[in-house]
């Protein structure tokens, strides 16, 4: 049986630049506890020294600007090393948390899954080859892989032909029962499944999973706007009704459902200035369907005939013996898929996490069956059941409630876990990659706070470690909802906090 490894990122060999930064990295934060597992400090309040009173002042300050005098706002700032509080605002009320919960995921992922695990996907031959042709079906049996690649989805040509096949009598079926529910995470916005950020996961799926268009305005005003796909690939049912418009008017796009269509149809109104173009980035209707349609253009370019159908696995069909196996695509390991979860807050990633999760834990496939596992661990780590309500794994739900508090102890918790630099090296880096790139810089927090961001309508917040200038590590928490006014105030005041948490000294009295 042949194997075929993801190649887009490797174990080992991170490359020199990298493993030095990751090195430098690890020596700037204090050890990590020599018991495995050894339990956080206990939280407690010290008495507080003038340099703690400055720095609660000055949060105090931040948290009083324009965008938050309406805002339900929360923050709370501990110390890693001691369990100290050294500031605590509305820490036990819940929030909408955004993308933070899927710091929560990723925890008891690997609690749970471990770093090491793989998902994999097999290819298997149902029925004996003669002379090039299979008599039989071909089954591709997705795990959930969430980063399963067009190159890799290429390379099960390569499979076939090292089975002697060049021909196929019967079907080719994907099986993705892995995964046993609707592909999107409860509570998610309805108006928001056709963005590909949006887009909904399944145990056999494409990476990305997402079609990227352009449409580009005509030379005169009414004339309709062209929509021109980006990419090879299967075209998704979209009709494009968008007319050009004056120079320099706004641009007014909507993605609307065609009335009595099938699943997927949908049609593109508005109107966009002359002169301008506008990228979009789609999510399909159902992404094994997609994920079968892609197979199906490789087949057909490959020159390998398939008598029968593409299509999915019933609910009940028996998938061959495993005798039957021509090869397997096997993923990076978690560890590396963290990097990208995090990093990019990825929520495809997020939710096939959750659903392995339920899988591998509780023997069910299923968001609901992750949660209960999610519920389960935060609980034994000592986060009270009332403090989060949890709806998906990635944050896109509004259903999840979580409070600062929570957020905090989960990180105090993995600061001493044996999983922590796992954990710290997925995490986005101020000024430096991810979510945070852009922010912070020229600050005493970039190349510093290492912190997962979240962002809704009306919702911001920002969670992860910082080190002060006297060396210590500080583990935060702050959430927003309701503001006032652009996201980018919120998110510039948010920057100020962190940066008051990197300057931080202690003082003697």
């Amino acid at each position: 049986m042949r194997e075929i490894r993801h190649g887009r990122r490797a174990d080992k060999g991170l490359g020199r630049p990298l493993a030095l930064f990751l090195l430098l990295a690890a020596s700037a934060l204090p050890a990590q506890p020599t018991t495995v597992g050894e339990a956080p400090p206990a939280e407690f309040t010290a008495v507080p020294t003038a340099s703690v009173v400055r720095l609660r002042a000055r949060l105090d300050d931040l948290l009083a600007r324009p965008p938050f005098r309406r805002a339900h706002v929360g923050l709370i700032v501990h110390v890693a090393e001691t369990g100290e509080t050294l500031y605590e605002r509305v820490s036990d009320k819940r929030f909408t948390p955004g993308s933070t919960v899927k710091l929560a995921t990723a925890s008891v992922a690997l609690e749970v899954l471990g770093a090491a695990y793989r998902w994999q996907t097999r290819v298997l031959a149902a029925g004996p080859v003669v002379e090039g042709r299979l008599e039989g079906d071909v089954w591709i049996v997705g795990s959930g892989d969430p980063n399963l690649s067009r190159e890799e989805i290429r390379g099960i040509i390569r499979l076939l032909r090292a089975g002697g096949i060049r021909a196929i009598e019967g079907d080719v079926v994907a099986d993705d029962r892995a995964f046993e529910e609707a592909p999107w995470g409860r509570g998610w916005m309805w108006d928001d499944l056709h963005v590909s950020f949006s887009g909904g996961v399944s145990g056999f799926q494409l990476s990305p999973n997402d079609v990227v268009a352009r449409l580009i305005a005509g030379s005169r005003v009414g004339e309709p706007a062209l929509l021109r796909y980006l990419e090879p690939g299967p075209r998704l049912p979209i009709l494009s009704d968008v007319r050009t418009g004056p120079s320099g008017a706004e641009v007014e796009l909507q993605v609307l459902p065609l009335p009595g269509g099938d699943v997927g149809e949908q049609r593109i109104v508005g109107q966009l200035p002359r002169g301008r173009s506008f990228e979009l980035s789609l999510a399909p209707a159902h992404p094994t369907l997609y994920a079968l349609a892609y197979v199906g253009g490789v087949l057909a370019d490959s020159g390998i005939a398939v008598g029968g159908r593409v299509r999915r696995a019933e609910r009940d069909e028996k998938e061959p013996p495993a005798s039957a196996a021509l090869g397997v695509i096997t993923s990076d390991s978690l560890g590396l898929v963290l990097q990208e979860f995090l990093k990019r807050s990825d929520n495809q990633i997020g939710e096939s996490i959750l659903r392995t999760i339920g899988r591998e834990a509780a023997d069910e496939g299923s968001s609901e069956a992750g949660l209960e596992v999610v519920e389960r661990v935060l609980r034994r780590w000592g986060i009270e059941r009332e403090a989060t309500q949890l709806a998906d794994g990635s944050g896109l739900s509004r259903y999840n409630q979580v409070a600062p508090s929570a957020l905090n102890r989960l990180l105090i918790v993995l600061w001493h876990h044996p999983a922590r630099e796992n954990l710290i090296d997925a995490l986005p880096i101020a000024g430096v990659d991810g979510t945070l790139e852009w922010r912070m810089r020229g600050t005493a927090a970039e190349n510093n706070a290492r912190a997962k961001t979240g962002s809704l309508e009306a919702v911001r917040a920002l969670s992860g470690y910082v080190r002060s200038r006297d060396g210590q590590t500080l583990i935060f928490t702050f959430l927003v909802n309701g503001f006032d006014g652009p996201g980018s105030a919120a998110r510039a005041v948010e920057d100020l906090i962190v940066e008051q948490l990197a300057l931080f000294r202690r003082s003697a009295n």
